[in-house]
């Protein structure tokens, strides 16, 4: 970054004089490994959210903002709580039918809204298990008496139905469990087509539950289970649901610009190693993600002092990223229309640490979210690394939340290690020497960007990957890109 120095006029009464910054190479190396080495101390415990450690790393970022300058986004507070639900099985689930037991996370698997329950009873077919009177639809009308028995119901829909948007809300499993719950139901199947609902239906982070079990299958259990429609079945949920309170940290360099560009990166990692042969030691997590704590830390401080006219600039630290992206995902729940409408464009920093661990590659990721990304690639010159560019948006860091909201993103990281998740990811290890470089690039494909008019967005395919939801394993298929 260009060697500049801010000076604030201490000589005027009552203005607050913040720490003078130099941007040479340097200075940012020296600031960057005191930030890596303070992150990734013992002293914070692994940066576990949630815990302890999480409050000190907090405590500690907070304190640099403040000494650059650099103001709470909204509110006077840096800090923005959140709570997520989880779920714990004190036992494992079991589905039973005709004498044959079905096997958990391959056949079945649990459902949001799920009761901690157990029953036997017979099994009815609701097909949709719709009512819809504007449309003439109530799928229980020719079911003599399904209170307390489990109610089968396809995901799918009529397609009359489904083409028409206005029927959403009909067709939602959400819907579907209040029409089986309201016949009196005392279990629920579904099956089919799960991947039209995504995390709505698998999402245990959700806290309101029914008073019923409720279980998904695959067709063939499904099929199983029309097979001998009078022969019991059995069904077992063993839920223990509990909530955690988690800290994002949120600052704001206003330029009274119509446009914003996020700089994001998740500050928690793993707390102690589950590996027994580290005997408890800490994982502090250098690379993943002081690193990219540390560096969107800096950027911070550099646009703080060169200001954008064209862009405002938020800076956010993300917790609760090794617990699932709870902390992207939450902040991108909570934005206002109005700001998101407002939003340039978002970069992430995960894992910046290492360059040499991949020879000298730079990844980045989502490349593909705009079509403005390939042309800034080839302009912005990138000294020290070869940059390799991936396409789709993966969904393995914060990006993710951004780029499903239509706001283009960017993800850059130096690859995977073999200290990745142990303890052996410390400060010692950490290139800072190239993390400079990679932080010098950073600035002037973020100025690049943020120079011409509002960042397009588009939409390009994933890859195959095989992913769970509450225990059971689901394959998205679609397509590898880079260019």
């Amino acid at each position: 970054m260009r060697f500049v120095y801010l000076f604030l006029l201490a000589c005027i009464p009552g203005l607050q004089v913040f720490a003078q910054f130099g941007f040479s190479d340097s200075s940012v190396q020296h600031r960057i490994r005191h930030d890596i080495y303070i992150l990734a101390s013992d002293s914070l415990e692994g940066r576990e959210a949630g815990m302890p450690g999480e409050k000190k790393a907090y405590t500690y970022i907070i304190s640099k903002l403040k000494e650059a300058g650099i103001p709470p986004w909204q509110g006077g507070n840096y800090l923005q709580p959140f709570t997520h639900g989880y779920m714990k099985f004190g036992k494992t689930p079991y589905l039973r039918v005709s004498g044959k037991s079905f096997n958990w996370r391959y056949d079945f698997g649990l459902c949001t809204y799920s009761a901690r329950d157990s029953l036997t009873s017979l099994c009815v077919d609701a097909g949709y298990g719709l009512v819809i009177p504007g449309a003439g639809v109530d799928d229980y009308k020719g079911i003599r008496d399904p209170g307390g028995k489990i109610v089968l119901i396809d995901l799918d829909a009529p397609r009359r139905l489904s083409a028409n948007k206005s029927m959403k809300d009909e067709l939602s499993p959400a819907f579907r469990m209040a029409n089986a719950v309201k016949r009196g139901a005392a279990g629920i199947i579904f099956y089919d087509n799960p991947g039209l609902y995504g995390k709505s239906l698998f999402d245990f982070s959700v806290n309101d539950t029914l008073t019923i079990p409720v279980i998904y299958v695959t067709q063939e259990v499904a099929d199983f289970i029309r097979e001998h429609p009078s022969d019991p079945v059995t069904m077992a949920v063993y839920i223990s649901r509990s909530t955690e309170t988690y800290h994002n940290i949120i600052a704001y360099i206003d330029n009274w610009a119509p446009r914003t560009i996020i700089l994001g990166a998740h500050y928690d990692h793993l707390g102690k190693s589950p590996d027994r042969k580290y005997n408890g030691a800490f994982c502090v997590g250098a690379d993943d993600n002081a690193s990219g704590t540390a560096g969107i830390l800096e950027l911070a401080r550099y646009y703080s002092v060169h200001r954008d006219p064209k862009n405002n600039y938020l800076v956010i630290f993300f917790s609760a990223e090794e617990k699932g992206l709870y902390g992207s995902e939450f902040f991108v729940k909570a934005m206002r229309p109005s700001f998101r409408d407002s939003v340039n464009f978002m970069v992430n920093f995960d894992m910046i640490g290492r360059l040499g661990c991949e020879g000298s590659l730079v990844t980045a990721e989502a490349a593909g979210s705009s079509p403005l990304w390939k042309k800034i690639y080839r302009e912005v010159k990138h000294p020290g690394f070869h940059l390799k560019k991936i396409g789709p948006s993966l969904p393995f860091s914060d990006q993710e939340a951004f780029y499903r909201k239509g706001i283009p993103v960017l993800y850059l990281n130096t690859g995977l290690h073999q200290d990745y998740h142990t303890p052996l990811d410390k400060p010692g290890t950490i290139n800072y020497t190239g993390m400079t470089g990679i932080l010098n690039y950073s600035e002037k494909l973020v100025s690049a960007a943020g120079s011409g008019d509002k960042v397009p967005y588009r939409q390009v395919p994933g890859i195959s990957l095989f992913f769970e939801y509450a225990g059971f394993i689901f394959q998205y298929i679609g397509e590898m890109l880079s260019f």
